[in-house]
């Protein structure tokens, strides 16, 4: 049994591609594509390099998974789907809680307002506007596991089980809401955000407020259990809701969940990474993925709050320039391994 994990660089978004062997059996996961330029054209994106890669070997991704449809995790899979070599081709099965989906189970009217416009025509003069919906592409290929993915759900795959956390029935209801693309903005400068100060200052000042956004909230947050090995993929999901997840499952502080890596919820973010959640997992391997480019994210915050509670945790970082950003060279050399860029994969055995 082995499971690799490659992190791509999506930019200030997630873009995760899993591969477990297991005997005979491998099987090929992508969760999220980040913003489009994930996948790009000119230049390539890393989506698309990888698909090219898949393609250029002859396999497939056995199952694709959008964890919410915010900006930096649904763009790249939009374009990705919208030209006819990319997933269109190589995806088998597709999960995606849909505005429409979550309408129909909770039994509200459909406004085709929510629905996730594209130009799936492949036609070069058919505009946004007059484009098919992501959903209505995604039935007619018939690979949309068309069911509403929530908290204490499981799905079985030949070699793992998925074991969904998040979200919960009230978070589903939350995004009866149009989605609506991010609008760029310019770089987050130091000033606003918390780097300059040390993990003595930050856990002396730290004080815990929850994330509220209402998608990040809606985001699929899971276990992929492989084996007796047990990977936590967190999305951008709320962390009393992860805890509440685990806590259905038996875990807690004082049966914290033996983890062999946790991807950590929305790019690091203080708010998603609380220390009753960090109590729940017994973890030395964590990962942030982001260009630290939005939202002042990371927080150095949590990554104070990860090597507190255990000092000999790896976190590792997709993009290098953002370890230079965040820590100083003394603060590097007194941490020497525990904050890493991260490998082309990380294996598991």
């Amino acid at each position: 049994m082995s499971v690799n994990v490659r992190v791509l660089k999506a930019f200030h978004g997630d873009c995760i591609f899993i591969t477990v062997e297991s005997g005979t059996v491998t099987e090929r996961i992508l969760i999220d594509g980040g913003p489009e330029a994930t996948f790009g054209v000119s230049p390539q994106g890393e989506l698309r390099c990888l698909l090219n890669e898949l393609e250029s070997e002859g396999k497939q991704i056995d199952l694709v998974m959008l964890t919410h449809v915010d900006d930096d995790h649904i763009g790249g899979l939009i374009k990705a789907f919208e030209v006819k070599d990319g997933l269109t081709k190589l995806a088998r099965k597709v999960i995606f809680n849909s505005g429409r989906l979550i309408h129909e189970h909770f039994k509200v009217r459909v406004d085709s307002n929510k629905e996730i416009l594209g130009n799936f025509t492949q036609s070069q003069n058919t505009s946004i506007k007059q484009g098919n919906t992501l959903e209505q592409l995604l039935k007619d290929l018939g690979i949309w596991h068309r069911s509403v993915i929530k908290q204490g759900d499981k799905l079985s795959l030949q070699s793992c089980e998925l074991i969904y956390l998040t979200p919960n029935e009230a978070e589903l209801k939350k995004l009866l809401v149009k989605w609506e693309k991010e609008q760029s903005s310019p770089f987050t400068s130091a000033s606003n955000t918390d780097w300059k100060k040390s993990y003595k200052e930050l856990i002396d000042q730290d004080s815990f407020k929850e994330d509220s956004s209402k998608p990040n909230g809606s985001s699929i947050s899971f276990i992929l259990k492989v084996g007796e090995k047990n990977f936590l993929f967190l999305g951008d999901a709320h962390p009393t809701s992860i805890t509440q997840g685990l806590a259905m499952l038996g875990y807690n502080a004082d049966t914290p969940i033996k983890a062999e890596m946790v991807k950590l919820s929305h790019h690091g973010s203080k708010g998603n990474t609380s220390l009753e959640l960090l109590s729940a997992i017994n973890c030395s391997s964590y990962i942030v993925s982001t260009d630290a480019t939005r939202h002042g994210l990371p927080n150095k915050t949590t990554f104070a709050r990860i090597h507190n509670k255990n000092s000999n945790a790896v976190i590792f970082f997709n993009y290098k320039s953002v370890i230079s950003s965040i820590y100083t060279k003394d603060e590097l050399a007194q941490l020497k391994e525990r904050v890493m860029m991260l490998p082309g994969e990380l294996s598991f055995a």
